[in-house]
């Protein structure tokens, strides 16, 4: 009961926090049959959560770090939502993995039942875009769930999560999930060498889930790939006649980026190394100057014309006053959940979005509690709080888009001025797609 309460709540934050949320292959989850779920790990409690919003009605379990199970409401919380706590030895010793046999006997009952549970292969929790060496607690739980439940159907599914910029706000995130892998076709070779087959069954996982992500290979070029994407990524959709609002299409051209840019490492290093060193003085500038790269590219700017300025502060001029409206109904909720968030994480970016969702949840319907009762003070009946709430939530999603609109054409209306910064910073991006070009 507790889930899908919890679910219906964190519904109407998270399409809040993350611009777009989607996946592929999602049947696959919803077929019947005990299903273990091999998934990559960038963005702590954010990944299992979201990937409930997209495989919804699916009841979908996972496995998460012992030592996040402190006595309080914090660990029966995350017990009768369905986390199930694992213990590393750097986690909880000797003692903790001693535990983890309560683990695996609670995740076989939940397999028996036809359950649904993930685990992190890689066994720990790292924001970038990459797959790290998978863990071969993946295997014990495999081979371990197929000989207790003694069922074909159990099958891993992996999954790899692609995030833009996981802890960035109107970011997306992409589940990409693969072709089940049946348990079955092991069992044989497991029988006669345990050993060999566990590292066989790696060998299997390992490459399908890395084919799943925009997987760089060098942590050197991780802003590199982020860099040509801005430079690049919708042109190269547009010629290629993908749609960059739909998330398959924008990974698959994420994907192109990434192997391109590890292909040049190895056969273009220098050129890759220059485009590093200028990529990032031009995009400080472009920052500096308080503009838009894609104002700066020749097959997009084409729209901006005064006449197409001046429609856009019309359009500004109409929609402020709902703007207005929505800051003053979600500002501070906004704010309280990005202090709070800030304040919790501290460096650890990997929670940012985490605590980010949870807080934002707590203090969104809050913020509609109080507004509710505020106006229901001095009203004659409930319709009247009932109807502000739904003006003030409305409004609020209509900042979402109106804030970015509003940017952009203050952006646009310092590139109609085209002074010197402006054609300087033309003439540097030019520079860098012939390199790009090159390599």
């Amino acid at each position: 009961m507790l889930w899908h309460i919890i679910r219906y709540l964190t519904t109407f934050i998270m399409p809040i926090f993350y611009k777009r949320i989607g996946g592929t292959n999602v049947h696959h989850i919803l077929k019947k049959g005990p299903v273990i779920i091999a998934m990559n790990h960038p963005n702590a409690f954010a990944d299992p959560i979201l990937f409930t919003y997209v495989t919804y009605p699916a009841r979908v379990s996972y496995l998460a770090r012992g030592d996040a199970f402190k006595p309080g409401i914090a660990s029966w919380l995350l017990e009768q939502i369905g986390v199930v706590p694992i213990f590393r030895l750097q986690d909880g010793g000797k003692e903790g993995l001693k535990k983890n046999d309560e683990a695996y006997r609670r995740v076989n009952s939940l397999l028996k039942r036809n359950g649904k549970i993930i685990i992190f292969a890689e066994g720990l929790c790292v924001q970038e875009r990459r797959l790290r060496p998978l863990k071969k607690g993946v295997c014990r739980m495999v081979f371990g769930a197929y000989e207790f439940l003694n069922d074909d159907r159990l099958t891993v599914i992996p999954v790899g999560i692609n995030y833009s910029e996981a802890n960035k706000f109107r970011s997306t995130v992409y589940y990409n999930i693969g072709e089940p892998i049946y348990v079955k076709d092991y069992i044989e070779a497991y029988k006669n060498n345990p050993a060999k087959t566990n590292n066989l069954f790696l060998h299997d996982l390992e490459p399908r889930m890395k084919e799943l992500i925009t997987h760089i290979n060098n942590k050197e070029y991780d802003e590199v790939v982020l860099q040509v994407e801005h430079l690049c990524k919708k042109d190269m959709l547009k010629s290629q006649g993908l749609d960059y609002k739909n998330l398959k299409h924008d990974y698959e051209v994420t994907k192109q980026i990434t192997e391109k840019v590890n292909l040049a490492e190895i056969e273009n290093k220098v050129i890759l190394d220059e485009f590093k060193e200028k990529a990032a003085l031009y995009f400080k500038e472009v920052k500096k100057n308080k503009l838009r790269d894609w104002l700066l590219n020749p097959n997009q700017n084409k729209v901006v014309t005064p006449v197409n300025v001046f429609l856009r502060l019309l359009g500004v001029i109409a929609g402020f006053p709902l703007f207005i409206v929505g800051l003053m109904g979600n500002y501070a909720a906004y704010k309280a959940t990005e202090l709070i968030a800030k304040k919790s994480v501290k460096k650890k970016v990997e929670f940012f979005a985490s605590v980010a969702l949870g807080a934002g949840m707590v203090i969104l319907w809050l913020n509609y509690i109080i507004w509710f009762y505020a106006v229901y003070y001095f009203s004659p009946n409930i319709f009247m709080p009932l109807f502000v709430c739904l003006i003030l939530a409305l409004c609020g999603w209509f900042c979402l888009y109106f804030y970015p609109f509003l940017l952009k054409t203050i952006s646009m209306l310092r590139a109609v001025k085209k002074n010197a910064a402006f054609f300087s910073l033309t003439e540097k991006r030019g520079e860098l797609m012939n390199l790009i070009n090159k390599f």
